[in-house]
Order: structure tokens, then C-alpha cells, then sequence
């Protein structure tokens, strides 16, 4: 057999991070090498105090993959111990690390939309390092120290003759540096497979328009360098060709997908027909992701007619943002439904997918924003795994089609309380589906193997080219 290629992976989400946008690079990690490709993953090294740190998920890693970890440098905290010192003080104990993830944090926003604030002199010069590092340093995230160092190792690695492509998968953004350099330095093949979109994202409107078109200009000098871009979902893909319109990559859509195994032996031991009706959400609630129509459209009806929602529970699993949290408690009692309303926080991964098998419904809560159509989340596809019913809280476009295309369940724009409730009493006056009548041979597409088969194709293919190239 010929000798397996090797996908150096720079990835800041990696198990075991309990991040969504995990998955889908720990399950092509593990497929590909059934089509003759190996991998080297550079990650983030956990601390283990991380919020979202959930040692279960080293066994998602498949036996025999290279795994090399750096940690994620703080230079804030760095500069100001060292400003300390020089005062003769302590620098403060370290705090429990925050959750490390790039898409269910927002550390830049407070920082750049407000100046430097209040407190004694060394507060407000920690205020000014905390404010110029956010905003002009760690562009266009806090990943950029982690990129630095990723890229120096990547570079030994690539150095050892042991490397036939780079692949690079966003979020983190500051991945892309990685990808640049590595390709302009030795010429190999770059992939920069876009889980999100960097300018236009749902979830980076929090950013001020000068902010934007920074980060804009930046994108587009680095993928100048790229061989291959890729999306998962056709609305995405067509927006970076319509933001990119002289870039001379490769353009490719490769979806998430859905793990047939995910769920194992895990069974129902919940019964049907019992005193409760359950909707589970299992994922974090911040920026655009909110849900506000569902909890508006159960207190409706339960100020029309309490018996009807008597049984109704909700069930939040995941992290929620303060500031929606806060309006989460003022809809909830304004209606009188708090005792509807379960918020359990964030829980091991296990526990989420046992909710999942055991709930009556499956709650869907899309981002909203101006490139929403092509948001599918890779929720969806953990949620298809289960073949639960998806009530779906998405604006039109791509999630909505493949749910309602599949069988999957029901979709209402995002943040329409009047849509939202008329589905609800819908639901609520029906029997419980027990099993879920979907159309497998549609879904089939999105099967993760299919999908990874498909993307080792894409590897060979712009890797012979480059051989072919430099042989001619």
C-alpha cells in the first residue's frame, strides 16, 4: 500500500473542549485515514479549568492520531504581572480559565465599544493595556498569541518533510495567519475550511464598522495565499464569492454532518405519554443565539389557558449570557411560566446527549443577523443523530429547508412570537411522535463518512496538482 499522505491541522477547537465546532474536525480527522490520509492536529492545551473542559471527550480522538498542544498565552495577564513585579507586588492568583471557545465568548466586545474606565491608577492603566490589546493586538481574536506560537511549531513539522497539505479550520480567525505564512513559505497546499464566515458572521455584529473593515481588508490579503476555500452551506459559499471576487482559490462546499454510532447504546428510559411534555435545548444561549419567541409564545398561552402548558417543561442544557439570562427572567415572570422554565447550566457532554434521547422535543435556536440563511448549525446534525422531533427557531434558508426537506420537524422565523405560538398550540394538542419518519436517503447526503470521502478527494486532487506542477 502506498504510504499514507499527511493533513497538518491547526484547530483551537479540539476535544476536549466541549465546543460544537469540534466535531466536525475530530470526525474528518478520523475518517480520512480510511482514504490514505493521516493526520498532525496543533491545538489548544486545556488548562482543565476551562468552563467548557470536559475530559470525557479525549476518547472522541481516534487511537494513533498525532495530537500536539500549546497553550493559549494571555498577554494581558502577562504585561500586567510583569508591571507588578517591577512595583514589588504579588501578581493576584490565577482565576478559573474562561471558557475556551471561540464563538461562545465575546472578550472584545465590551472593550472596543467603550473607553477605558474608573478605579485607582494601576486600574485604569490595567483598563488601557486591556483596551489596546483587544482592539488593535489581539486582532481578530484572542487566539492571536496562541497563532504565533502554532505557527512556529507548524513550521519544525512542515521543516521535517512531513507535511502534504495545511488545513486550517475557522474559527478561531487567527488560524488564517498560520495557513499564510505556512503557504507562502513552502509552498504547500492551504485549506481554509470556514465553519463561520469572518466578516458578515451573525455573531461578529457586535463589531464597529471601522472594526469590520479592517478585519475585511485583512481577510482578503490572506486568502490571497489559499488554494482551497471551504464553506457548509451553498448561501455561505456564495457570499464569500460575492466578497471575494478576484480571489483565484477553489471554491467547495462541504457540510457538517451526522455520526450514524453518535448516540451508541444509549436508549430512552424515559417513557412516552408521562406527566411532563419536554422540549430539550442542548447548546449555549449568547449574542444572536436567543430564543425569546419560544419562552413569549408559551407565556401567551399560558395566560390564556394555565391547563394547557401545565405540563409543558423546558429544559435550557448549556451556558446562557448574563445580559440574555436577565431578560430570559423578565419574560418568564411576566408571564408567570418560570416553573416552566429548567435552566441547568452547562453539563458533561453525556448528560447532553442523554437529554437529547430522552426529551418529547427537540428545541432548535438559530443565530439571526443578515447572513442567517446559510447558518446551519452543526447542532442540526447532532440533533438528525437522534431522530427526535426539531421544533426549529430559524430564520428561512438553509437549516429550515433541511429540516422540514428531511422530515425532521418544524421551523418558525427566529424571532416571530405570533408564528412561534401558533406552532406551539399546534404541537401542544398532538400526540407525541415516538418515532420520527425522516427521509434517510436525502440525509444520506450529510453523512459524515460521505462527506469526508468527498473532502479526501479534494486533498488528493490539489496536491497531484501541485506535484504535477512542480514535476513540469
Amino acid at each position: 500500500m502506498a504510504e499514507p499522505r499527511t493533513l497538518l491541522v491547526i484547530a483551537g477547537e479540539f476535544p476536549p473542549l466541549k465546543t460544537i465546532g469540534r466535531i466536525r474536525t475530530v470526525k474528518f480527522v478520523e475518517h480520512l485515514r480510511q482514504h490514505g490520509w493521516r493526520a498532525i492536529v496543533l491545538t489548544l492545551a486545556p488548562s482543565g479549568r476551562e468552563g467548557n473542559y470536559d475530559p470525557s471527550l479525549m476518547a472522541e480522538i481516534a487511537d494513533g492520531v498525532e495530537v500536539i498542544r500549546l497553550p493559549l498565552r494571555n498577554r494581558e495577564v502577562e504585561i500586567a504581572d510583569a508591571v507588578k513585579r517591577l512595583l514589588g507586588r504579588q501578581p493576584a492568583p490565577a482565576p478559573a480559565a474562561a471558557t475556551a471557545t471561540t464563538r461562545d465568548a465575546a472578550p472584545v466586545a465590551a472593550p472596543i465599544a467603550t473607553a477605558p474606565s474608573g478605579g485607582g491608577l494601576l486600574d485604569r492603566a490595567h483598563d488601557v493595556l486591556r483596551w489596546v490589546l483587544r482592539t488593535f493586538v489581539n486582532v481578530p481574536d484572542d487566539f492571536r498569541p496562541w497563532a504565533m506560537d502554532a505557527l512556529e511549531r507548524a513550521r519544525q513539522i512542515c521543516a521535517a518533510g512531513r507535511v502534504d497539505a495545511i488545513y486550517t479550520t475557522l474559527p478561531p480567525f487567527s488560524s488564517m495567519f498560520v495557513g499564510h505564512a505556512l503557504r507562502s513559505e513552502t509552498g504547500l497546499p492551504w485549506i481554509a475550511d470556514y465553519r463561520d464566515l469572518w466578516y458578515g458572521d451573525v455573531l461578529r455584529e457586535w463589531m464597529p464598522t471601522w472594526r469590520k473593515n479592517m478585519e475585511l481588508r485583512m481577510e482578503r490579503r490572506l486568502l490571497q495565499r489559499a488554494d482551497v476555500v471551504i464553506t457548509v452551506s451553498e448561501p455561505k459559499t456564495a457570499y464569500m464569492q460575492r466578497l471575494h471576487p478576484r480571489l483565484k482559490a477553489r471554491w467547495e462546499t462541504l457540510t457538517n454532518g451526522y455520526d450514524t454510532e453518535l448516540y451508541g447504546e444509549r436508549r430512552r428510559t424515559r417513557p412516552f405519554a408521562g406527566d411532563t411534555l419536554e422540549f430539550v435545548y442542548t447548546g449555549r444561549l449568547f449574542k444572536n443565539r436567543r430564543g425569546y419567541a419560544f419562552a413569549e409564545a408559551l407565556g401567551r398561552i399560558h395566560r390564556a389557558d394555565p391547563a394547557a402548558v401545565r405540563h409543558v417543561r423546558v429544559r435550557i442544557i448549556g451556558g446562557v449570557e448574563p445580559e440574555i439570562r436577565r431578560r430570559y427572567d423578565r419574560i418568564l415572570a411576566d408571564y408567570g411560566i418560570a416553573h416552566l422554565y429548567d435552566f441547568a447550566g452547562d453539563v458533561s457532554y453525556a448528560e447532553a446527549m442523554d437529554a437529547q434521547v430522552n426529551c418529547d422535543y427537540l428545541l432548535l435556536i438559530v443565530d439571526t443577523g443578515e447572513t442567517s440563511d446559510g447558518v446551519i448549525p452543526g447542532k442540526l446534525f447532532e440533533y438528525v443523530s437522534v431522530r427526535r422531533p426539531i421544533f426549529a427557531l430559524c430564520d428561512p434558508g438553509s437549516t429550515q429547508q433541511i429540516i422540514e426537506r428531511a422530515r425532521l420537524g418544524k421551523a418558525v422565523p427566529a424571532e416571530s412570537v405570533d408564528a412561534c405560538e401558533a406552532m406551539l398550540r399546534e404541537w401542544l394538542t398532538r400526540p407525541v411522535p415516538e418515532t420520527v419518519d425522516a427521509d434517510d436517503a436525502y440525509l444520506a447526503q450529510f453523512d459524515r463518512r460521505a462527506i469526508t470521502a468527498r473532502f479526501a478527494r479534494l486533498l488528493d486532487e490539489v496536491v497531484d496538482a501541485r506535484q504535477g506542477a512542480r514535476a513540469s
